[in-house]
């Protein structure tokens, strides 16, 4: 009975890290949109984590006008 029920709570353990990490993914991105940010380095960790996750990068410039991303 107990290999059963530790099955159970160790899917239930990985569903939700899959959740915290999906979550942060969204925050990320989201937050990388409303500041256009993604031809810079990354400012903080978690959007270095979330850009290496994606496969995303920062290309880097030799003119910064030539690589603004508001036109």
């Amino acid at each position: 009975m107990d290999i059963p029920l530790f099955i159970i709570f160790l899917a239930l353990f990985l569903s939700g890290c899959a959740l915290v990490v999906f979550t942060v993914l969204i925050v990320s991105i989201r937050t990388e949109d409303r500041r256009m940010s993604m031809a810079r380095a990354p400012r903080t960790p978690i959007e270095g984590m979330s850009r290496r996750l994606l496969g995303t990068h920062a290309h880097r410039c030799s003119d910064p006008a030539l690589c603004d991303v508001r036109r």
